[in-house]
């Protein structure tokens, strides 16, 4: 029979735990508002820039104009094929955990990019999801679509396996070969080709056990994001393309949906692939004489462009990590109001076990004396 203080104590147990869960779920909503409003405050900039961009992009389709960050996709392949540069990824996640499946499912989505096989595809700097934000219940944030594809990285492996795919383009549509490689996590010949931008405490602690080359983490700022981290990370981002150490840059963290759905996404930063802007530039009427050239606004434009994207990025993934959090913990303060009550009943059926035993030992101790 079990013994009626263990089980005291363990109901004790049980609701101070649920106390700090349900403390942890109260702070955890109070700083998701914050997050939240950040977020909204961000979307009319972030969306003039994707507008700006789109423009300045109509005007380098076709033209005489050059740009070191602007490639058309027939360029990226041909560059790939080579091997010459690495693959540059931030990650973004949480410096803490008891936020669900939050981190897990981040780094989920940076290992199957990073062991990608160019079979798959997923979304652009120009197709992300800044103008639904203008729809009416923005405020709310629901109907977020994730839309667009992105330009397929072939071979990511390629600069360290020395195995060069074949891909043609044929009609504006690229063909590719699909290089399938198995790779275990600390294998320096895999993770040579790659570079790593961590932005949380988890993220670093996870990337560098698997034995990846970062270089650079930031910590303490998930939850609380702020631009110059991001304008931060943009220069290294240009420095590095601008110097050739690194062919593409890719962005994972996880877009906010609402506060009960937020899903893993990833962006390409670089280089733009002009092909995307093909249908942009049907659907623009206007067009505009710039002084100076477009390459001379690219430029000035660009480095803002990117660090906007950047941070807009880290509020996404502040207010995702925020409202997993609260949904975590809100889930575990009602678990534990749950055990509580089963604890409860089995102590009290415990208790009635022990009286009525106890009754049993005197009606047949008197017995015995008749």
């Amino acid at each position: 029979m079990a013994n009626l203080q263990h089980i005291r104590r363990r109901i004790k147990s049980v609701k101070n735990i649920q106390k700090i869960t349900n403390a942890m779920d109260m702070i955890a909503r109070s700083r998701f508002n914050a997050a939240r409003e950040a977020l909204l405050s961000n979307v009319p900039y972030v969306a003039k820039t994707k507008e700006i961009m789109r423009r300045v992009m109509t005007q380098m389709r076709g033209r005489e104009y050059e740009h070191p960050f602007v490639k058309t996709r027939a360029d990226l392949i041909a560059e790939q094929q080579e091997g010459a540069g690495k693959f540059l990824f931030i990650v973004i996640a949480s410096d803490k955990g008891l936020a669900g499946s939050f981190s897990s499912n981040v780094f989920k989505s940076a290992h199957d990019m990073i062991e990608y096989d160019g079979t798959d595809t997923g979304s652009s700097l120009d197709d992300d999801d800044d103008e639904n934000f203008h729809k009416k219940n923005f405020d709310a944030l629901k109907g977020i679509k994730p839309s667009g594809k992105r330009t397929p990285k072939q071979q990511r492996q390629m600069s360290a396996t020395g195995s060069v795919a074949k891909a043609t383009q044929k009609g504006g549509a690229t063909s590719k070969t699909n290089v399938n490689v198995a790779r275990e996590y600390n294998d320096a010949d895999y993770v040579d080709g790659i570079e790593l931008i961590t932005v949380g405490r988890r993220a670093t602690t996870h990337f560098k056990q698997r034995g990846y080359n970062i270089i650079k983490s930031y910590h303490g700022v998930s939850e609380r994001p702020q631009y110059k981290y991001a304008k931060e990370i943009a220069d290294i981002v240009i420095d590095r393309f601008d110097s050739g150490e690194i062919i593409d840059v890719t962005l994972i963290y996880t877009q906010f949906k609402s506060a009960i759905s937020c899903v893993p996404d990833s962006v390409t930063l670089l280089p733009i692939v002009t092909d995307d802007y093909a249908k942009a530039s049907a659907t623009l009427k206007e067009e505009y004489i710039y002084e100076p050239d477009v390459v001379t606004i690219l430029n000035d434009f660009l480095p803002r462009r990117i660090a906007t994207r950047i941070y807009g990025a880290m509020l996404h993934s502040a207010a995702s990590e925020l409202s997993s959090r609260m949904n975590a913990m809100s889930n575990a303060t009602d678990n534990a109001q749950e055990l509580v009550g089963r604890l409860n009943l089995f102590y009290n059926k415990v208790r009635q076990a022990g009286i009525t035993n106890e009754i049993n030992e005197i009606v047949g101790g008197a017995n015995a004396l008749e």
